[in-house]
């Protein structure tokens, strides 16, 4: 199996072709779980699928490394983006791309070599509890919870896939693996959620995020940068129109456009391409 080895700001994904649908959908799960195994696989956070699309010009599909099948990966979909368009699967820079959380227009602003730098509209977050989804009867932004970490302060929103963010005062000394199970794990959110813990200095972000799915820290997360943006925003903790933010993987912009009382949110960052490879076997995770 031919395979395709990218990441954004850190976070990597094993890429695989399927445009001739030879991947039954039952066994795209144990795929991913068996691709992504660190030791007896090729190593990822999750399994990017190239798949044809009716109704845009490709489509993407993203199964995290337990096998889950996640909407939407922001930093994922920029390498996608970057594939699709250095081997003429997509014939031109800017691309609608098919996704389980609907059609996502992305636009590869340069590409040479090995790095592209790519642009993806992120929509417009949703608040509204049932969309989250979280279990709250109104208000999403600055939920108490009670955890066995202890009592948080949590909002949330989806950007592709639900999201939880919380504000600290010092990101570098936040239990990312503890707190970020907890809320992950919280009731509340009924099919869990990414957990984004969040410092602002001078108007710039500093992010940390538990991907569920992945079930650990991540170097980067393009949802959840873009989460943390739009919560931050709503609470009026930063003002302007363009945002950069800084994980442990590297510094991804994020833009906002109003309109008709909605926002749009765009995420611009790097995708690199790591290598190509053949796979012989694939033995279990």
């Amino acid at each position: 199996m031919r395979v395709f080895k990218y990441h954004g700001t850190g976070n990597d994904f094993v890429l695989v072709e399927n445009l001739n649908l030879s991947i039954e959908e039952e066994a795209k799960p144990e795929l991913a779980r068996k691709l992504c195994n660190r030791r007896l696989g090729v190593g990822a956070d999750g399994m990017l699928l190239v798949e044809p699309s009716e109704r845009s010009d490709v489509r993407f599909r993203y199964f995290n490394s337990d096998g889950s099948e996640a909407g939407m990966c922001g930093n994922g979909m920029r390498c996608f983006a970057k594939h699709v368009y250095d081997f003429s699967i997509v014939g031109s820079r800017c691309m609608r791309v098919e996704t389980p959380s609907g059609e996502v227009e992305v636009c590869v602003v340069s590409s040479k070599g090995a790095r592209a730098d790519v642009r993806v509209n992120m929509g417009v977050p949703e608040f509204e509890p049932s969309k989250v989804p979280v279990m709250a009867e109104a208000e999403v932004l600055g939920m108490r919870l009670e955890t066995p970490a202890g009592e948080l302060e949590v909002s949330a929103v989806n950007t592709g896939v639900p999201h939880a963010v919380v504000f600290v005062e010092d990101v570098e000394a936040v239990d990312v693996e503890t707190l970020g199970r907890a809320v992950r794990w919280h009731s509340v959110f009924p099919e869990g959620a990414n957990v984004n813990f969040v410092q602002v200095v001078d108007g710039m972000l500093r992010v940390r995020t538990y991907e569920r799915g992945v079930e650990a820290e991540t170097p980067a997360c393009g949802t959840g940068i873009t989460a943390c943006v739009a919560v931050a925003l709503e609470l009026g903790m930063i003002e302007g129109e363009e945002f950069k933010v800084l994980a442990r993987g590297g510094e991804l912009a994020v833009s906002v456009e109003r309109g008709e009382g909605k926002m749009c949110l765009f995420l611009t960052g790097p995708a690199v391409r790591v290598f190509r490879a053949e796979v012989d076997a694939l033995e279990g995770h």
